[in-house]
């Protein structure tokens, strides 16, 4: 019975290892393994047969044959799995199969080990020997995994995907792929490859495993990439949009394409193989294998090959004259396009688009598009870019941009156009694409010296440079292209003086302290004459300071003539004052001020060292100590002192008054003035002084004023006994008091006359006689209505306290009788002169035509500023100390040059109340961008009367003030401020060549 029952299990297990056999050997992939687990199964299957005739019907057998189904049983599932499985599938997992294939036959190995000898029919212990001697085998059998199978899987692993990245190695890797799955040219059959993706994609949706999912996302993405690649071979990396007129161009050949870029091989190579390569791309490929320890194999037929590289020169000769067929055409075409009158807007951005191609790939494209005379074409379809839009003229300029680059002779015919000119135009639109385009071809027009000096000379161009920097509102790119374009522009020194007169004055700085002698003088000169902004020149004083004092030391009478100008310049910043000090200038300028002899220097040169002395001595820098020679004598000291006065006596009116200035710089320190005094008086030089109150010539008779008003608070009757001995200086003094002279010069001369001695009689009574009172009572009605030219408001309060304390000395000299009979003979300053005497107060004034609003206004009821005579007073209000009054001041005035008003008449009103150079004080000082922006619109309305931007143009002062608001205000400032410019025609106007789109 046990031993029926045993048969049918035998015969079971017989035939369906006979059946696997079959079935092993029609597996697709891992062909050989499965034949080799087919062999191992006959094995099987012979024992079995060899059981099955045995007589044994014990336990053993029964237990045998159930440790050889299990085995068998995994093997039918294995050969399942791989019979339904894609072959992309199988091949990711080619080692999972293999170490599946060992498992199974180790087990059987280890089921037929245990075969006892009473089981086998025939032979005994010969067969159970043989059948140990196989057992032994399959327990140790290793199935083999074929070399690029395990390499490719290797390859795809996610460590290695970074050699992915080459375009070369990705279609290596795929055509691999398609050969390992049994398609031979991925090229002749994309769909079978892109069939077997597809049941890739199922498998992997079923197993759902992350390492699948990204292997499938992988290969699933080289395989697109390289379809667009071979659907598109490309001429090289440039666009690929193709013209309709391209069709003239000679057709692309299939032998001139890399099977691994699909692009034209440049340097065509062939391998063992036979097949052709572009060069860099196959040694991609075969670094790639030999990093990976893969065979280098040819891509395309994956027979192995050595790496020797046969160049293929017939090849690479026919694309290069094909190329340079298709190249000259397509500038042939590019040129038609852009020039033609009826091209549309797309067909001039295609031809410039593709001009920029042909550049990008060799410099003797740049030739021939220059050969074929279309750098001029540009230059028409520039100044005509109005009638495409600001594309066409961004393109155009990043077209002359390429072909400028690194081609020096391309640079020389752009020097021969007007293209310099129109890219600094296109600086001065507000696209900011547009002057970014424009910028980057002028950094590239700017490495040639010879169009360094054509761009420095165009109208505007290194304001707008220099303001790009300070420009907030520009990129990144451009702001670098403009400081690549001004560093360029530094090799010119015209460049480098307009550089300074536009707020950039580094360069001129470094320069002048590292350049040779030459340069030196050069450099200095230049900043003599360019006019700087108060930060400017301090800048400039920290720097050179040290280097002009050297010079000024220097045997060259050419450096210690400019060295000393350009000390002279920045001397007039009070604050440099110390700077100069602490570099030791006092000592050269004392010297040449007092050389005689034939080594002294000119009259002239002598005047700008006493102008530099004037200046510092008048400055905040602490001089009082300093030696000036080696006796250790001070500016202050008595010989030095008599030195001034004796020069001061035997030299012109210029030097003259600049050496007044220089003992007004002495008297007005508190701790020298006792000094000063006592040295004047020492010399007897008193009369000598006031006798210049005569001179003709205005400085010196001015700075003589300044000079007794300081002298008259320590000797004023030495100062009344010297007016006495004639009246003409009282008359010059009464004259200065007239509203049409400075008002520091009124200051000066009211505060003189009031600190003479009101005990005088005699001196009284000369003033009367010289008209005193009139003039008094005139200038102090003037005073209180604003009437006068005012400079500066801080002068207001101590000119009426002084005019007052004059007009005291008449009360204090005269009785009643004798101050009313002075009023019967001033009937007209009778209310004034008793108001002031605190009798009356002063009538209002009728109101009048007014010119500026075109019609009858009044104080009262229009408010009208110029009726109220309010101007003038308003005027003196934009320098004072409180900047809550000066913004509220330049609000009021500001309505004389509104809309609603006569703006050029509002202009003349200000021009005659003095208003203009107030209002560029304000914008030189920016003491808050508040009242910047507020001055800068005032000037820009102002600037709008041309009469007006005429009589401003030649002041270079009034022009550094604008260009410092357009460097460095707000943006609604700099606006403004480029608005004055092209007033002042300093920058171009985009009017003609381009209209706003």
């Amino acid at each position: 019975m046990h031993q029926a029952m045993m048969e049918p299990a035998t015969q079971v297990l017989i035939n369906k290892v006979s059946e696997l056999s079959r079935a092993a050997g029609k597996v697709v992939v891992e062909q050989e393994n499965f034949q080799l687990l087919g062999d191992f199964l006959d094995v099987v299957k012979t024992v079995a047969v060899e059981l099955q005739n045995g007589e044994d019907t014990s336990h053993v057998l029964e237990d045998l044959l159930e440790s050889l189904v299990k085995p068998v049983e995994r093997a039918q599932e294995l050969i399942t799995f791989c019979t339904n499985k894609s072959r992309i599938y199988l091949l990711l997992h080619c080692r999972q199969v293999a170490m599946q294939l060992e498992e199974i036959t180790r087990s059987m190995g280890r089921s037929l080990s245990q075969v006892p000898v009473s089981c086998i029919h025939e032979g005994g212990k010969d067969t159970k020997g043989s059948i140990d001697s196989l057992a032994q085998e399959m327990e140790h059998y290793l199935y083999p995994v074929k070399e690029n199978e395990a390499r490719l899987c290797q390859t795809l692993e996610r460590e290695n995907e970074g050699i992915l990245s080459y375009p070369a190695v990705q279609t290596g890797i795929l055509m691999d792929i398609a050969r390992t799955v049994g398609i031979e040219d991925l090229s002749q059959d994309p769909s079978a490859f892109r069939s077997e993706l597809e049941l890739l994609k199922q498998d992997v949706e079923e197993s759902q495993n992350d390492e699948d999912l990204h292997m499938m996302d992988l290969i699933g993405n080289m395989f697109e990439i390289w379809l667009q690649s071979n659907a598109q071979p490309s001429l090289s990396d440039d666009t690929q949009t193709v013209h309709p007129s391209h069709k003239r161009l000679e057709p692309l050949y299939d032998t001139f394409i890399c099977p691994l870029t699909k692009q034209v091989m440049q340097d065509p190579v062939t391998i063992d193989s036979g097949q052709t390569y572009e060069r860099s791309a196959i040694n991609r490929w075969f670094q790639e294998c030999l990093e990976n320890g893969r065979p280098t194999v040819c891509p395309i037929t994956g027979q192995q090959v050595q790496t020797t590289l046969k160049p293929s020169l017939a090849l690479r000769n026919t694309i290069d004259e094909w190329t340079s067929r298709n190249e000259q055409s397509r500038v042939d075409i590019a040129g038609q396009l852009i020039s033609a009158a009826d091209s549309s807007k797309e067909d001039v951005l295609f031809g410039l688009n593709d001009l920029q191609a042909l550049c990008h790939k060799n410099r003797f494209n740049k030739y021939c598009i220059r050969s074929s005379g279309l750098i001029p074409v540009i230059e028409n379809r520039l100044k005509n870019g109005a009638e495409n839009g600001v594309e066409v003229r961004c393109t155009s300029l990043a077209t002359l941009c390429l072909l400028v680059e690194d081609d020096d002779d391309n640079k020389d015919v752009v020097g021969e156009t007007d293209l310099i000119r129109l890219a600094i135009k296109c600086l001065s639109r507000d696209l900011p694409q547009e002057r970014e385009a424009a910028v980057a071809l002028l950094s590239e027009l700017s490495k040639s010296y010879p169009l360094c000096e054509k761009i420095g000379a165009t109208n505007g161009a290194i304001l707008l440079l220099v303001g790009m920097l300070s420009n907030r509102s520009q990129n990144l790119e451009a702001i670098c292209y403009a400081e690549q374009t001004l560093n360029n522009l530094e090799c010119c020194d015209k460049c480098v003086r307009q550089m300074a007169e536009n707020g950039r004055i580094q360069p001129l700085l470094t320069r002048l302290v590292e350049g040779s002698d030459d340069l030196r003088i050069e450099m200095a000169e230049d900043l003599a004459t360019v006019p700087l902004t108060s930060e400017d020149k301090a800048k400039a004083a920290k720097t050179v300071t040290m280097t002009l004092v050297e010079m000024l030391g220097s045997n060259s009478p050419a450096a210690q003539a400019a060295a000393l100008k350009a000390l002279c310049s920045l001397s007039t910043l009070e604050s440099n004052g110390s700077y100069l000090i602490e570099a030791g200038v006092l000592t050269p300028l004392m010297h040449d001020l007092f050389l005689v002899g034939p080594n002294q220097v000119s009259r002239k040169l002598k005047e700008v060292s006493a102008s530099t002395l004037a200046n510092i001595v008048n400055s905040s820098g602490n001089w009082q100590t300093i030696p000036i020679d080696a006796d250790g004598n001070t500016l202050t000291s008595k010989s030095v002192v008599h030195n001034f006065l004796q020069l001061i006596n035997n030299t012109g009116p210029a030097i003259m008054a600049k050496l007044l200035q220089v003992l007004v710089g002495l008297a007005s320190s508190p701790q020298e003035i006792g000094k000063v005094v006592s040295h004047i008086r020492s010399a007897g030089a008193t009369v000598s002084l006031i006798q210049f109150l005569e001179a003709p010539h205005p400085e010196l008779r001015v700075t003589s004023v300044k000079l007794l008003f300081l002298l008259s608070t320590h000797m004023g009757e030495e100062l009344a006994d010297g007016l006495r001995v004639t009246t003409r200086q009282l008359s010059t003094l009464l004259r200065l008091l007239r509203s049409d002279n400075e008002i520091a010069e009124q200051a000066a001369a009211a505060g003189l006359l009031a600190n003479l001695p009101v005990q005088d009689l005699e001196l009284t009574h000369a003033l009367l006689d010289e008209g005193a009172l009139p003039v008094l009572i005139n200038r102090i009605e003037d005073v209180r209505r604003g009437v006068g030219s005012i400079g500066s408001g801080r002068y207001m309060a101590p000119l009426q306290s002084r005019l007052v304390a004059i007009l005291s000395r008449f009360t204090y000299a005269l009785d009643d009788k004798e101050i009313q009979a002075l009023a019967t003979d001033l009937p007209q300053s009778k209310g004034v002169f008793l108001e002031w005497l605190g009798c009356v107060k002063r009538p209002s004034l009728p109101p009048g035509l007014c010119p500026v609003h075109g019609g009858i206004c009044s104080a009262t009821e229009t408010f009208c500023l110029r009726e109220a005579n309010a101007v003038v007073p308003l005027v003196s209000l934009l320098d004072h100390n409180d900047l809550d009054i000066v913004e509220a001041a330049l609000g009021a005035l500001s309505t004389l040059i509104m809309d609603t008003v006569d703006l050029k008449q509002g202009s003349q009103v200000l021009l005659a109340a003095g208003a203009i150079q107030p209002i560029l004080n304000i914008l030189l000082e920016h003491q808050t961008e508040v009242l910047r922006e507020r001055a800068m619109w005032m000037m820009e309305r102002i600037l709008r009367n041309g009469d007006l931007a005429q009589r401003i143009m030649v002041d270079t002062d009034s022009q550094t003030a604008i260009v410092d608001a357009f460097q460095h205000g707000n943006n609604a400032t700099r606006q403004l401020a480029e608005k004055a410019l092209k007033h002042l025609n300093k920058i171009p106007t985009v009017t003609g060549v381009f209209l706003r789109v």
